[in-house]
């Protein structure tokens, strides 16, 4: 067993992650079929194709566009899972106790058993794949006129990758008739967005290369480029139509919920960044102050460290019944409906549209979605944790070779017991201890979030750019110590 597989197993025992599949799932497995519907619409001879990361295999979209004079229609064909995984089935119930798909370097615990989620229901090339489809018409301000969800079946003409797309050659071909209009829609898409004042902050997590024997070859971030936009704007839309579709037939919603921050996060955002350079302007609105932080981080060359204050300020996205909104897009509705291969509540989504399709005549209480909602966040949150903390065990052991040079950090956190610095280029932090902070006996200020030398006065806050040495890094804790360089 390697690093990788060793750092994997040990967060899958940490986080009590399920990830083997039971015999009674192996055996609905076994007898699986696919249900057949009359009524599914043959799509298999419009142009759709999947655009994903060069690692993916469970492609869960496909996107058609074409534009007139007029008019913009968007289809958005997503895995019609529901038709494969019966509610309350194995399949479900373990589905259900997993959440989400957890993303490792190399490695996914998935969801759903790979033959579901990378062949039955993967809308890989050239393969007939049932769909579950959301179309839309859009004006040429791209504004959505209306839409419609039906069952189709699609053959996928082309996997794309993001970096194939963004250098795609234009002809005449169906295929980039396609994307040239799905480019156009996307430029007003995003325009739009803009002018509802969404949120857009640069994320820093790290991309990991792995070799043979599970360590690191390369640390690097991701680069977005207008191909993401492309899908992810294909997406938002298709969610926004979910939410509403839903709202409409059942009186409430399953929604992506993103809540306004606490004003105390907010009041200390303004402090900090008022050390920077910013001032606020008087009574602006939550959304016009963190959109001038944004902006002013940006424009700055410690602009990653700046934005890792704003997202810490927000709060946590979630799942809910309940029409609260979603703050960072800026949305009143809007739903997860994309994903059903890797999320549990794109499922649930899926079958309370295909109820209202099929006149199935299930009901669903709003209680008993909303106690599963809360625990699907939580399921989440513990992906995300998993995945952070495999990436961080991985990077402390890549710098155990390095254990005596010395780093430039900057301070993202301040206790009473030391800095917490990160290391540039190297997305993790470690400890100075306050012991080591030598010549003065440093004090915590809650207040101000600071340390201050008790006789010199000297002060360490967020921010501060220090040159450490490397003294020691315990992987298996995710623990590195710093000392001063000076």
């Amino acid at each position: 067993m390697n690093y990788l597989e060793n750092t994997i197993s040990q967060i899958i025992k940490e986080q009590n992650i399920p990830f083997e599949w039971n015999s009674l799932v192996d055996q609905e497995l076994e007898n699986i079929n696919l249900k057949e519907n009359l009524n599914r619409k043959d799509l298999t001879n419009e142009p759709f194709v999947t655009i994903d990361g060069e690692d993916a295999k469970d492609f869960d979209d496909a996107v058609f566009c074409h534009l007139n004079k007029s008019l913009c229609t968007l289809k958005v064909a997503i895995a019609d899972v529901a038709s494969v995984v019966s509610y309350n089935s194995e399949l479900d119930k373990e589905a259900f106790k997993r959440g989400t798909s957890i993303y490792f370097p190399n490695t996914v615990i998935p969801m759903l058993p790979e033959m579901i989620s990378n062949n039955i229901c993967s809308l890989v090339p050239n393969k007939k794949r049932n769909v579950l489809v959301c179309e839309m018409i859009f004006n040429l301000e791209a504004q959505i006129q209306s839409y419609k969800f039906y069952e189709a079946e699609i053959s996928s003409f082309k996997r794309f990758t993001y970096h194939e797309i963004q250098d795609y050659k234009i002809d005449n071909s169906e295929i980039c008739q396609s994307i040239e209009s799905l480019k156009e829609l996307t430029n007003k898409l995003l325009e739009n967005k803009l002018k509802r004042n969404a949120l857009e902050i640069e994320s820093t997590e790290p991309v990991i290369s792995i070799d043979r024997d599970g360590g690191i070859l390369d640390i690097s971030s991701t680069t977005r480029l207008f191909a993401h936009q492309m899908i992810e704007e294909s997406m938002i839309a298709a969610n926004i139509c979910a939410a509403k579709f839903i709202k409409k037939h059942y009186g409430y919603g399953i929604y992506r919920v993103h809540e306004e921050p606490e004003s105390v996060k907010i009041e200390g955002l303004k402090k900090f960044f008022s050390l920077k350079g910013h001032s606020a302007k008087k009574n602006s609105t939550t959304l016009d102050l963190i959109n001038s932080l944004i902006n002013h981080a940006n424009k700055n060359e410690n602009n990653k460290l700046f934005n890792i204050m704003i997202l810490q300020s927000l709060k946590r996205a979630q799942y809910s019944t309940k029409e609260i909104g979603h703050f960072g897009l800026q949305l009143d509705k809007y739903s997860h409906f994309t994903s059903p291969i890797r999320r549990y509540p794109d499922l649930i989504v899926h079958r309370m549209i295909k109820n209202i399709l099929n006149n199935t005549g299930r009901t669903f209480v709003q209680e008993d979605l909303d106690a599963e909602l809360g625990e699907l966040s939580s399921l989440e949150k513990r992906a995300e944790i998993s995945a952070r903390q495999v990436n961080q065990q991985l990077i402390c052991h890549h710098l155990k070779k390095f254990i005596g040079d010395e780093f430039n950090t900057f301070v993202v956190g301040i206790a009473e017991f030391g800095l917490f610095c990160e290391i540039d280029k190297y997305f993790i932090s470690g400890l100075v201890h306050v012991s080591d902070l030598k010549r003065d006996r440093y004090i915590f200020d809650n207040q101000a979030n600071i340390l201050k030398g008790r006789k010199t006065g000297k002060t360490y806050r967020i921010g501060q750019r220090i040159r450490v040495q490397l003294a020691n890094v315990i992987p298996e804790e995710r623990k590195i110590i710093l000392v001063p360089s000076d």
